[in-house]
């Protein structure tokens, strides 16, 4: 087990809301505001970069839209003079197009990413309502898909889906995210189909996936017919599985289980979003924010 400095961790976790940690002198020294004319109608005036910076700070610091254009022109004026906070409903609409211009996640080259997903909530009651009272309006998620880096264990590919995607047909666009240095690929039961074995394989790396119970031996030679003999050796139960976890390097998949936690537990459980293109923006943002945290405690 790692040796933490609490000292050291205790400092950046109260660094973690000063405003310097997300808006960096230098960062704002680059942020003004122009008229971009590169389309027909009204100009632009704010840009993207600084649209990004405000959702940044809203997804940080848990704030409605109103509050975080009152507490962006409060912390603007205070580190940079002249520069002007678009308002709020600007902000929101802005959102919708950054699409295609958010950073990377990670400029990581993993040898070996761990690959998992879980829900986020977008419409519904909480769990304590409906435990008591029992379901009373329909409820809605979306399945997040995430890459980890073992290593690191900073989220190097995001895919937000439908709830009823399966995992196995995203492997292919998760892994497209990534660099080609992935060299094993390590998942849990869900992912030992064709289609997740065939998309790992075109990209030269190996996939530890472990096979059900009543899987039997085929004769292919292949990575999960040794996964078959290995746990059969071992003695085909629940010991044995976990012995096999252990041995091969499969117990590392904990981390990506670490990773959803993490997540879920600073930026919460659901969207604040309701537009499929808004979501797609407050999760990369969230998984990039997350990769930053990461970085600071590593």
């Amino acid at each position: 087990m790692r040796k933490r400095n609490w000292r050291n961790y205790n400092k950046e976790l109260v660094q973690r809301e000063s405003l310097t940690f997300l808006i960096e002198p230098k960062l704002l020294s680059k942020l003004k505001n122009k008229r971009l004319r590169n389309k027909r109608g009204r100009p632009e005036i704010f840009s993207d970069r600084l649209i990004e910076l405000l959702l940044v700070m809203k997804i940080h610091f848990k704030l409605a839209y109103r509050a975080l254009e009152g507490f962006a022109k409060w912390a603007v004026d205070h580190m940079k003079k002249g520069l002007r906070i678009p308002t709020f409903s600007l902000i929101c609409k802005r959102a919708k197009a950054l699409g295609k211009k958010l950073p990377m996640l990670s400029s990581k080259r993993p040898a070996v990413i761990l690959l998992d997903s879980s829900g986020i909530k977008v419409l519904g009651e909480g769990e304590w309502k409906v435990k008591i009272h029992g379901k009373g309006r329909p409820r809605k998620w979306l399945k997040l898909h995430i890459a980890v880096d073992a290593n690191s264990q900073e989220i190097v590919g995001e895919l937000l889906t439908t709830a009823h995607v399966a995992d196995s047909a995203v492997v292919g666009a998760l892994l497209s995210q990534i660099s080609k240095s992935v060299k094993l690929v390590i998942a849990d039961g869900a992912y030992d189909r064709t289609q997740a074995r065939n998309a790992i394989k075109s990209r030269n790396a190996r996939a530890l996936i472990p096979p059900p119970r009543n899987a039997r031996y085929r004769g292919t030679n292949s990575q999960r017919d040794q996964a078959v003999l290995d746990i059969s050796s071992l003695g085909g139960d629940l010991v044995g599985r976990s012995l096999w976890g252990k041995l091969s390097g499969y117990s590392q998949r904990a981390l990506v289980e670490t990773a959803f936690s993490r997540y879920k537990r600073l930026f919460s459980d659901r969207f604040f979003s309701k537009t499929p293109e808004r979501q797609l923006v407050e999760n990369r943002l969230k998984c990039c924010l997350l990769n930053k945290l990461r970085r600071q405690n590593a």
